[in-house]
């Protein structure tokens, strides 16, 4: 893939691995109140959007980034406070400029949520042009 004059070996298949702890932060206010604690669908997806941004930032030119266009994840099972989780990303497809992945949060063997994001490369200048405007 080509970006601002810059080949980006970006390639189905790159995969990044992200560990992360459930916090007390990552709770649902409604849930914390009852004494429950786990991951809210939000933060999970927002771990996952996270990952994938990390894996194109380290292939792109300093002035390229990503930003988030499209999610259908699925939140399969609670995680607790405490919970180590694998956030996965994986690259399935790139369409010009849009890159599709399937992403998945894992706890030992469990999965707690999966499912597709897709992000979009943009220019950092052009990005700030347009919320300019």
């Amino acid at each position: 893939m080509e970006i601002g004059g810059v080949t980006a070996e970006i390639t189905p298949g790159l995969t990044r691995i992200m560990e992360y702890v459930v916090s007390s932060e990552d709770c649902p206010r409604f849930l914390a109140e009852k004494g429950i604690c786990v991951i809210s669908t939000p933060r999970m997806i927002a771990l996952m959007e996270e990952n994938a941004r990390k894996l194109l930032d380290e292939y792109l030119p300093p002035a390229y980034t990503s930003v988030g266009y499209h999610v259908d994840i699925y939140h399969k099972a609670p995680a607790l406070q405490g919970s180590r989780l694998t956030i996965r990303a994986t690259v399935l497809e790139i369409n010009g400029r849009r890159v599709k992945f399937h992403v998945e949060a894992t706890m030992e063997n469990k999965t707690i949520g999966e499912g597709i994001h897709e992000r979009v490369i943009i220019s950092w200048e052009k990005f700030k042009e347009k919320i300019k405007e």
